[in-house]
């Protein structure tokens, strides 16, 4: 299963043992494969440095972790859709990485419920989606 997790997931994720332990669980016995971008990339580890407060070897080392267990895009084409332009480029990498799933407690992005062939469902959805 192709999966592309926002920003603020990827964060939460990162920040917790247990999350970082139960995506590289999901990776394995689940088989899914995590899609990102740099752009995504990016800001996962300016918001572990700053809002976070860890240093910026520890945000840029969690990051270089999250990037080897992923494979990561980079969109040719953003098209405007989100008010918010940086969820235009989540959705251009959930779009050309061909995900089934785009994870994030983005309101500006779950609204949409979809796009394209993407569902786009928060992340207590999307456990409940893999639980079944």
């Amino acid at each position: 299963m192709l999966v592309l997790y926002d920003t603020n997931t990827l964060v939460k994720i990162l920040s917790r043992r247990e999350g970082i332990l139960t995506f590289k669980r999901d990776t394995v016995e689940r088989h899914i494969t995590n899609i990102t971008s740099q752009h995504i990339l990016s800001e996962v580890e300016a918001v572990l440095a700053e809002r976070m407060k860890l240093t910026k070897q520890k945000a840029k080392a969690a990051t270089r972790l999250l990037e080897r267990q992923s494979v990561v895009i980079n969109p040719k084409t953003i098209e405007k859709i989100c008010r918010d332009p940086f969820d235009d480029y989540v959705l251009a990498a959930a779009k050309e990485g061909g995900v089934e799933y785009l994870v994030t407690e983005d309101k500006d992005l779950l609204i949409l419920k979809g796009y394209q062939s993407v569902k786009i469902v928060n992340t207590s959805t999307f456990r409940r989606i893999l639980d079944k």
